[in-house]
């Protein structure tokens, strides 16, 4: 279970008192994701019942919060369905929970597709081009890519026991592609959302209903963003279903035509891709296992170089 940071009752009854929403009626851990610690929060005003989301935030400071409340709020005035966060009685939207940083923001509507057909797909391209383009109106949103070219080096040497010889030797390569690729110049960038996977989006009687979890968003190449989305959502027994794929890219350049550098480079991001998730997955976890299987992406890049 990814959640890191637990409290009482009256703790959480003491926190959402800042709010003026009510009264706790309940709260429950959820289970998904590998980095922050979330919960479901119901509260009760006026008998009637409304349910929540609070996000402690595990791995960032208080100082980067700011960007990531800017990406969402601007997202959600233009009309993406993004959960902005709650304000404090004072007009706070980031708060201090357990003495990390937290944000309460209201439960969309929707549930995590299981079984991924093309017009999710071609929806989610929609989306992502839709965020691409709003997000490129406004010219104060800045923060560098976290999972930079030396990040992937660094992080490499760090798993190397990990991994078995064959499995590193592919990384590796992989590493020193990604370093090449962040030479490129000609390629457009702009804010991206950077972990657009399926238990990030909603869907709601058959329509996209929600996007969440921008933690990783950053400046980045546009088509890094296209090369994350795809590796998950067309993803089919560790390969790429061609269907899929062309689903979302259709999707995607409805919105936002992709440049021809774009389309060259794209099977490139891709296993530039994989090699991160692979590191991030490597990385997670305990002594008893990783959260999530780094071997996906491993197997993944494999079928891609091939």
């Amino acid at each position: 279970m990814a959640v890191f940071t637990t409290f009482n009752h009256e703790s959480l009854e003491r926190f959402l008192s800042m709010f003026g929403l009510g009264e706790l009626v309940s709260y429950e851990p959820i289970e998904a994701g590998i980095e922050n610690s979330n919960y479901f929060i119901r509260v009760s005003q006026y008998e009637e019942e409304t349910e929540y989301v609070l996000t402690i935030v595990e791995g960032l400071g208080f100082d980067d919060i700011p960007f990531f409340t800017r990406v969402i709020s601007h997202l959600f005035n233009y009309g993406v369905p993004v959960a902005a966060p709650k304000q404090t009685l004072d007009g706070m939207t980031m708060t201090i929970f357990c003495g990390k940083p937290a944000l309460l923001f209201p439960k969309l509507p929707g549930s995590h597709s299981k079984n991924v057909d093309t017009d999710q797909c071609f929806s989610v391209g929609i989306a992502l081009a839709d965020m691409h383009k709003i997000l490129a109106t406004e010219t104060a949103l800045t923060r560098a890519n976290a999972y930079n070219p030396d990040w992937m080096h660094e992080t490499l040497t760090q798993v190397e026991g990990k991994l078995d010889v064959e499995d590193f030797t592919l990384l590796e390569q992989l590493a020193y592609e990604y370093s090449n690729l962040h030479d490129l110049e000609n390629l457009p960038t702009g804010v991206i959302h950077g972990d657009l996977f399926r238990d990030n989006v909603l869907f709601h009687e058959g329509s996209l209903a929600g996007i969440i979890d921008f933690y990783h968003a950053c400046e980045d190449f546009l088509i890094q963003d296209l090369a994350i989305t795809i590796n998950d959502w067309c993803q089919v027994e560790r390969s790429i279903s061609s269907e899929l794929m062309l689903a979302l890219i259709a999707g995607y350049e409805s919105k936002r035509p992709l440049e021809a550098t774009e389309r060259e480079f794209l099977p490139y991001f891709q296993r530039a891709a994989c090699a991160r998730f692979a590191l991030t997955r490597l990385m997670s976890g305990d002594e008893s296992g990783h959260l999530k299987d780094p071997a996906e992406f491993i197997s993944l890049a494999r079928t891609l170089k091939d």
